[in-house]
């Protein structure tokens, strides 16, 4: 009777230490720990509207889009179908379309790509004018928006066609790059 006490004691420890290491094994399985994870999603967004403010609460740009997805270990978004409205201190509107964008981190530059749109309304102190290219890159903190892509500038005054162009928002001054051509309608 007293070996059948002793064998279920070493049987009972056995099992314990079998156990323990199952639990421990099953734990460093890198499926069922809580690892950042280069794919993993922290959240999506569907046609939704972001409002980015400074600090003292005054509306930076204003994004809408049909959808985005947060990544969670990079931190970057990928944004479908976007829509930025951007005004400037005189109370010029300024939107952008594009097909797709990236915005590596948190008020990190936007890099559209696709068919991107620019397009400032005009009002009584400035004409009005669009932008057409294919990757454009907006610079929220700056307030910049560049391009290596070939782009047409188009207004009520003419037209101009080059390759690259980097310009900051709230001035009044357009850098093309190289292979520039103008063509400019007559005042009437």
């Amino acid at each position: 009777m007293r070996s059948i006490g002793i064998l279920a004691f070493i049987v009972s420890i056995l099992f314990a230490g079998v156990v323990t290491w199952l639990n421990l094994s099953w734990k460093t399985i890198k499926q069922f720990t809580n690892e950042t994870s280069q794919s993993r999603i922290d959240y999506y967004l569907s046609n939704f509207t972001l409002i980015n403010t400074d600090q003292a609460g005054n509306i930076s740009y204003q994004l809408s889009a049909e959808h985005l997805i947060h990544k969670q270990a990079s931190g970057a978004s990928e944004i479908y179908r976007p829509k930025i409205k951007k005004q400037s201190v005189n109370g010029d509107l300024l939107t952008i379309n594009a097909e797709k964008a990236i915005q590596t981190s948190k008020d990190g530059n936007i890099d559209l790509t696709g068919e991107v749109k620019v397009k400032q309304s005009s009002t009584n102190e400035v004409l009005g004018f669009t932008l057409l290219t294919q990757d454009l890159t907006y610079n929220p903190v700056e307030q910049k928006i560049s391009s290596p892509a070939k782009s047409d500038f188009i207004s009520a005054q003419g037209s101009m066609t080059g390759v690259g162009f980097e310009t900051k928002l709230d001035e009044q001054e357009l850098r093309i790059l190289s292979n520039v051509q103008a063509e400019f309608q007559p005042s009437q």
